[in-house]
């Protein structure tokens, strides 16, 4: 049975070449091949290589990957040795964590696994193997159950196939498309992950350490060391691209289950995740060579037997397709039927429908040109957006006062802005009360939400100390010279910005202080005062976002969940315009997947370029903030 496993995992073993024999095979093979030694059945390995070689016939294949943490072929005194060596290092640390309920200096199996990973190297088999205890008693490895993650599992996110691969690895399924980083815990994640993990290290063999005085050997068990990873790429789309999860995966298969995968296997990538790949490749240093892409149909070919691939990669059952077609047209034909006695009520009411559909766009149209007229008359020069928050027409100074007397009646006086009585502030009242178009039920609900939120975050109390690297990193300021239009100005770069890096608190902190710098920058108009009289005043900035070297790493989508929510309700309509620039192709497929979120909001952002920025809302070079300055004069 060992010669067989063997014999299995050698098949998927690539022929390393040397320059000349890689020139002779260019020679031979113009279009270029992957040489590689086939074994069919049960057949073993030739001793003599020039007999294997002209016995065994050379084809193209996939590289299988490994079954064992190498090396195994060890001499056991030396082997032993080692293993004294790391034991004698445990016993001087105190309270030292248990594996799986037993001692680490009575497992010898477990201090081999750790000094193989480490090539046999005494110290840093002991310390990863120190930092792994550690974090299995944090993190209370053994006490997880599926019980801590329900939500996770009923999503179907991620699994262990009940049938092994060819080599007779355990699989590990994961599911992307079924991952949502608007809809997950982190901590729910990441259990889901471990508990994984352990449930395929029960399925795997630990190597125990060769008898002492042994020569070096091929190990004799038929079970396997390591797992096989799949990760269903299909469908993928920056909800996917959840860089804290995989940075929780990569760790913990890098530090606390070190060479237990033995191949991962990326199944129908498109191009978007070859770019988010790209970033998390350099995190997972030489462990990036056990992933490969592949398709579907290169998946169920050669790494599982007929019938035993994941359900996911199994092919289409066409009967099964036209069962649920027959289905599907038999539900169809007794909706229909139903429907049928309904068809004449419906024909005649159909006209009456049409004159209502007819009527409600010719209101439509006027409501949209009556809202052009309102907004020249108080905007700033065509195309940039406005400088006021709008005032609703035809509303006289006796109806405006009603309202702000029936908004202050839903405002509890307990509730202030800035140290005042938020209903004693008429400026406040009548900035959300024409956000909300008049409707004095939803201004109300919107303005206590904010004031709740307010002193729940603590925003008054505020300052850069709260968020000192935040501030170095220079992801964010507010820009020194005003628009053409006379609004300040908020300067974001994108690029300084790391998902992996960044504490989400200090980050919302930050965003949270620069909205308030804005605010004391602009007016808060009184409901006495017209956009007219008060031509000199503003009450909306200018955002520039720049999206220059944009990358998966600053798709921070839990982030500007955070922004949109602060924007929409807490400082309503304080944005004129947000100008994207120079945003990458790559930036497209993010966006579209938080336009949904933004509602109207989506149609005060505008794709530009820096050159384009400096020249319309700058008045001169001299104004242009320094990111743009250098795209501005080419």
């Amino acid at each position: 049975m060992a010669d067989d496993r063997r014999a299995h995992t050698l098949r998927g073993r690539a022929l390393k070449l040397t320059v000349p024999a890689a020139a002779a095979a260019a020679a031979f093979f113009p279009n270029g091949v992957q040489l590689q030694l086939a074994f069919s059945g049960h057949t073993e390995v030739p001793k003599s290589s020039s007999a294997g070689l002209s016995n065994t016939a050379l084809r193209a294949g996939p590289d299988l990957g490994s079954t064992y943490i190498e090396p195994c072929k060890v001499d056991g005194s030396i082997a032993w040795a080692r293993i004294n060596e790391v034991c004698q290092n445990l016993r001087s640390y105190k309270n030292l964590p248990n594996f799986q309920h037993r001692p680490a200096v009575e497992n010898p199996g477990l201090v081999w696994w750790f000094l193989r990973d480490r090539r046999l190297d005494v110290k840093e088999a002991t310390e990863k193997l120190v930092k792994c205890l550690r974090w299995r008693q944090r993190f209370r490895v053994e006490y997880l159950g599926p019980d801590m993650f329900l939500k996770e599992m009923r999503a179907g996110k991620g699994y262990v196939h009940r049938h092994p691969d060819v080599v007779g690895r355990p699989v590990i399924v994961a599911i992307a498309r079924r991952h949502n980083v608007f809809d997950r815990s982190l901590l729910e994640s990441s259990r889901m992950c471990t508990w994984m993990l352990e449930t395929a290290m029960k399925q795997l063999h630990t190597l125990e350490p060769p008898p002492e005085g042994t020569k070096p050997r091929a190990p004799e068990t038929s079970k396997p060391e390591q797992a096989l990873g799949i990760f269903d790429l299909r469908d993928f789309s920056p909800l996917q691209a959840d860089l804290e999860v995989a940075g929780f995966l990569i760790e913990a298969l890098y530090n606390y289950y070190p060479g237990r995968t033995g191949k991962v296997l990326l199944v129908g990538a498109p191009d978007l995740f070859r770019t988010f790949w790209e970033s998390i490749k350099p995190l997972l240093g030489r462990y990036s060579s056990l992933a490969d892409f592949v398709s579907v149909e290169e998946l169920r070919q050669h790494y599982f037997k007929p019938g035993l691939e994941p359900p996911e990669f199994a092919p289409p059952d066409t009967r099964g397709r036209q069962v649920v077609r027959s289905a599907r047209f038999l539900g169809y034909f007794r909706s229909s039927t139903k429907r049928g006695m309904a068809g004449g009520m419906a024909a005649a009411a159909f006209s009456g429908a049409s004159a209502f559909v007819v009527a409600c766009g010719l209101r439509r149209r006027r409501q949209v040109l009556a809202r052009t007229v309102r907004s020249a008359l108080h905007s700033s020069p065509t195309g940039l957006g406005t400088c006021h928050i709008e005032r609703p027409l035809d509303v006289d100074a006796e109806t405006v006062d009603e309202h702000i007397r029936q908004l202050q009646r839903h405002i509890p006086d307990m509730l202030k802005f800035r140290g005042r009585p938020a209903a004693q502030n008429r400026a406040l009242l009548w900035w959300f009360l024409r956000d909300r178009q008049l409707n004095v039920a939803e201004a109300a609900s919107k303005l206590r939400k904010c004031l709740q939120w307010r002193k729940e975050f603590g925003v008054e109390r505020l300052g850069p100390e709260l968020f000192i690297k935040e501030m170095r990193s220079r992801k964010a300021y507010l820009h020194a010279h005003r628009d053409i239009a006379g609004r300040p100005v908020l300067v974001v770069i994108a690029r300084r910005h790391n998902i992996l890096e960044r504490r989400f608190k200090e980050s919302c902190s930050m965003c949270t202080w620069y909205m308030e710098q804005l605010l004391e920058r602009l007016s808060i108009m009184e409901p006495s005062e017209s956009s007219e009289s008060s031509s000199d005043r503003v009450e909306q900035a200018l955002a520039i976002v720049d999206l220059s070297g944009f990358t998966p790493l600053q798709a921070d989508l839990e982030f500007v969940c955070f922004m949109i929510d602060v924007i929409h309700n807490y400082y309503p309509r304080r944005l004129a315009r947000i100008l994207l620039v120079d945003a990458p192709d790559l930036f497209e497929s993010f966006w579209k997947s938080i336009c949904p979120l933004l509602h109207h909001y989506k149609d005060l952002a505008t794709f530009a370029t820096a050159r384009e920025v400096g020249r319309r809302y700058f008045s001169c070079p001299e104004k242009v903030p320094p990111e743009l300055l250098k795209s501005y004069r080419v």
